[in-house]
C-alpha cells in the first residue's frame, strides 16, 4: 500500500513542477493578458492547427512505416499510423517522458503487426535520429540567418549532430561497435544493433527522411496557426527556428507528460528572445497545447481504448532489457 503510494507520489511530483512553471508564468504575464488572447480565438484556425497537427502525426506514422518497410518486412500502413498514434498519445498524457509511449509502439507491433522486437526499436532509433537530423539543419539554417542568438540553441546543434554521428558510425561499422559492449551484453547489442545499421542502409530511411522534413513542418504549421487564432501573427521562419528548441523540450525524459509546462514556458521565452512580446508568447504556446492535445487524442485514444488493453507485452522484451539471453527477432 505504501510503496503504491510511494510510486504515485514520485510520479505526481514531476507534473506539479510543470504545472507550477507554466501557472507562475502565467501569474507574471498577467492572467487577464493571457485570457484576453485566449478569448478572441478563431475557431476555424484552430481547427486547421488540430487538422495540420494531425497530419504531422500521420506524416510520423509514414515515416516509422517507411523503415520498417525498408527492412523486408510488409506491414499494413494503417497499422504503422495506429502504432504512432498511441505512441504520441501516451507520451503526451502519461507521465514516462518518451520511453512509456515507445514500449507500446513496440508491443503493438509485435502483437497486431508480428514485427520481431528489434526490428521495432531499429525503426524507433532510426526515426528519432532522422528527426534529429532535420532538426539539426534548422538551426545550423537559423543561425546562418542570424537568427539563434540563445546558446541552447548551440548546445542542441551540436547535440544533435553528435548524436547523428555516432549512429551513423554504428552503421558503417556494426560488428566494431558490438564489440565494444561488455561481455555480458555482447550478444545482446549484437541482436540490436544489426537491424539499426541495416534500417539506416535501406532505401526507406531515405524515403522516411523525406516524411520527417513533411512532418516537421506540418508540425511547425500547427504552431503558427495557433498563434494567427489568436491573432498573434508571427513569421513562419520564427517558429522553425522555436520549433527545434520545443521539439525536443517536448521529448525530454522529465516523466512530465508531454513535458506539460515545460516545452510551453521554454519555447515561449524563445519566442520572446525572436521579438514576440511575452504574453503573446505564452498563450500562443497555452493555445499550441490545446490544439496538440486534441490531434494526439483523435489520433491515438481509440487505438489505446479498443485495442492496446489486450495486448500483453512480449516477456523478450523484458529479458532483453535485463540482458536475459537473447531477444526476439
Amino acid at each position: 500500500m505504501r510503496s503504491g503510494m510511494r510510486r504515485t507520489l514520485v510520479r505526481a511530483i514531476p507534473l506539479a513542477v510543470g504545472a507550477a512553471a507554466l501557472a507562475s508564468a502565467i501569474y507574471l504575464s498577467g492572467p487577464r493578458r493571457i485570457a484576453a488572447y485566449l478569448g478572441r480565438a478563431d475557431p476555424a484556425l484552430l481547427a486547421a492547427a488540430a487538422l495540420s497537427e494531425a497530419s504531422a502525426i500521420a506524416l510520423t506514422g509514414l515515416a516509422w512505416h517507411s523503415i520498417v518497410r525498408g527492412m523486408s518486412l510488409r506491414p499494413r500502413a494503417v497499422d504503422s499510423l495506429k502504432a504512432t498514434g498511441l505512441e504520441i498519445f501516451v507520451d503526451a498524457t502519461i507521465p514516462t517522458g518518451t520511453l512509456g509511449g515507445e514500449f507500446l509502439r513496440i508491443t503493438y507491433a509485435y502483437n497486431k503487426m508480428r514485427i520481431p522486437i528489434w526490428n521495432s526499436v531499429a525503426a524507433a532509433v532510426v526515426l528519432r535520429v532522422l528527426i534529429a537530423g532535420v532538426l539539426a539543419s534548422l538551426l545550423a539554417s537559423a543561425a546562418y540567418l542570424g537568427l539563434a542568438r540563445l546558446s541552447a540553441m548551440w548546445l542542441l546543434l551540436a547535440a544533435s549532430a553528435a548524436a547523428v554521428a555516432a549512429v551513423a558510425a554504428v552503421a558503417a561499422f556494426p560488428s566494431k561497435a558490438a564489440s565494444l559492449a561488455p561481455g555480458r551484453y555482447r550478444a545482446l547489442a549484437e541482436e540490436a544493433i544489426g537491424p539499426v545499421a541495416a534500417a539506416l542502409r535501406s532505401k526507406g530511411a531515405i524515403a522516411a527522411l523525406g516524411l520527417v522534413f513533411a512532418e516537421i513542418a506540418s508540425s511547425a504549421a500547427a504552431q503558427m496557426l495557433a498563434f494567427s487564432a489568436l491573432g498573434i501573427r508571427i513569421p513562419y521562419y520564427f517558429v522553425m527556428v522555436a520549433y527545434p528548441i520545443y521539439d525536443v523540450l517536448l521529448a525530454l525524459p522529465t516523466g512530465i507528460p508531454g513535458s506539460f509546462g515545460v516545452a510551453d514556458v521554454g519555447t515561449s521565452i524563445i519566442y520572446a528572445s525572436l521579438g514576440v512580446r511575452w504574453p503573446a508568447a505564452l498563450a500562443g504556446m497555452i493555445a499550441t497545447r490545446i490544439v496538440c492535445l486534441i490531434s494526439d487524442a483523435a489520433m491515438g485514444l481509440p487505438v489505446l481504448l479498443l485495442e492496446a488493453g489486450r495486448m500483453a507485452p512480449p516477456a523478450d522484451i523484458w529479458r532483453a532489457l535485463r540482458g536475459e539471453g537473447r531477444g526476439a527477432g
